[in-house]
């Protein structure tokens, strides 16, 4: 009788005939996207002081970076119903195209007025990296997921550490550092065309006609398991995470002003150092936290790297001159990257068959929050308190979370481990 050999074990299974390419595809993707985005956001404050702002800096950016952040958490999940509808890579292309031709109408803004209205426009077509993750984690094998998450995130934090060593290049010439908003677009237009070209979707739409039923989406999601911890830990991460870049780039100025340094040389080498510090090291060791995600399972990794992540950033508040902090940041950013994996891939595991999309997207939504939150609430209190004030607490806020999810995992025996 003649034996059926299996498949080799590289071939991809015949559901998911498409995943190897697109991490690839994506992963390029979202390195060109960080790399524009990482060219000007960093240098977002000295672009609101060209416009004539000379005090409370923060403020400003902390209520353009909020409303920006706050019209995409309300929108973003809308755009998972969508999703779920239509398909994530129709997702990948909107908000790329959108992003793209946005931002290229900023640096063209008369006034900061109009600059501060395009840029909260733009918060309605946010959610690049949330959409890759969407295509990524259901088109996926499930024993692939978080090693090809992690490999998306790396693209992105690479990216984001070239993006600022650009930026800096590119405003030592550049006539007004609004102009760096060009680089973005193109860039974020690339993006678009990897994504259009390459990145493919093996996707049903459902039989029924296209629905919006929020509520009764958000009364599912909350009988789901872990969730309740694990969304406000994507808000949490998103914001001591991304939502301090641009703080991080205000907390840069402070420092250099109390040495009494102007020059804008050393301001464009600083701004793009620190943030430069911070990615490199998140690219090199988020492919690590991805293999330890897969090998001993999301949920003990996300204890750990919330527990890293905490203690990571508490240098961070500490530090008292340009060289600390961008040693500080670095630090944190080797330690606290695993969180987004981990949980990402903790949440596709909780989510009903064809709910994955809009499960995800109130994540993504969370995550948005965090962005918004963290630059506005280091806005409301930096100016009372001081800057080093919200990187204290943003290291109090991962730390309080980590013990929440310690609890609702269920450490100890009695519980069933791994993606468990």
């Amino acid at each position: 009788m003649p034996v059926t050999q299996a498949a080799p074990p590289t071939d991809p299974p015949p559901e998911f005939p498409h995943w190897r390419r697109n991490k690839y595809a994506l992963s390029a993707a979202t390195f060109l996207l960080a790399t524009g985005f990482g060219s000007a956001l960093p240098f977002l404050p000295l672009t609101v002081r060209e416009f004539g702002i000379t005090e409370h800096v923060e403020t400003w950016v902390g209520y353009m970076v909020g409303g920006y952040f706050c019209l995409s958490f309300f929108l973003t999940p809308v755009w998972g119903v969508v999703a779920d509808h239509f398909g994530r890579k129709a997702m990948v292309l909107r908000t790329s195209l959108g992003m793209g031709l946005l931002t290229l109408l900023m640096p063209l803004a008369p006034s900061l007025g109009w600059f501060v209205l395009i840029y909260l426009l733009m918060g309605t077509t946010n959610g690049f990296n949330p959409a890759c993750h969407a295509l990524i984690a259901t088109n996926t094998p499930n024993r692939e997921i978080a090693q090809s998450l992690a490999l998306v995130q790396s693209g992105a934090l690479l990216g984001g550490a070239l993006g600022p060593a650009v930026g800096a290049v590119l405003a030592g010439w550049l006539p007004a550092y609004r102009y760096l908003f060009f680089a973005n677009g193109g860039f974020v237009l690339a993006a678009a065309l990897l994504a259009l070209l390459f990145a493919r979707e093996q996707h049903v739409r459902p039989a029924h006609r296209f629905r919006l039923h929020l509520l009764a989406d958000l009364k599912v999601i909350a009988r789901l398991p872990d969730l309740k911890v694990l969304y406000p830990i994507n808000l949490a991460y998103t914001l001591t995470y991304y939502g301090s870049v641009t703080i991080i780039s205000v907390y840069t100025l402070e420092l250099l002003q109390r040495a009494g340094e102007s020059r804008p040389a050393e301001i464009n080498f600083w701004v793009g150092a620190v943030s430069i510090a911070f990615t490199i090291a998140s690219g090199l060791s988020v492919p690590l936290w991805g293999a330890l995600a897969d090998r001993l399972g999301a949920p003990r990794v996300l204890a750990l790297s919330l527990l890293c992540g905490g203690l990571g950033a508490l240098p961070v508040a500490l530090a008292f001159s340009p060289l600390q902090l961008a040693w500080a940041r670095g630090a944190m950013g080797a330690l606290a990257v695993g969180i987004g994996p981990a949980a990402t891939a903790l949440i596709k595991a909780r989510s009903p068959a064809g709910m994955e999309g809009r499960v995800l997207s109130y994540s993504a939504a969370f995550g948005a929050l965090g962005m918004g939150l963290g630059p506005f609430v280091a806005g409301l209190i930096g100016p009372i308190f001081g800057l080093r004030s919200y990187f204290f607490l943003n290291a109090a806020l991962i730390l309080v979370l980590l013990a929440l999810w310690l609890r609702s995992w269920g450490w100890g025996p009695g519980r069933a481990r791994g993606g468990e």
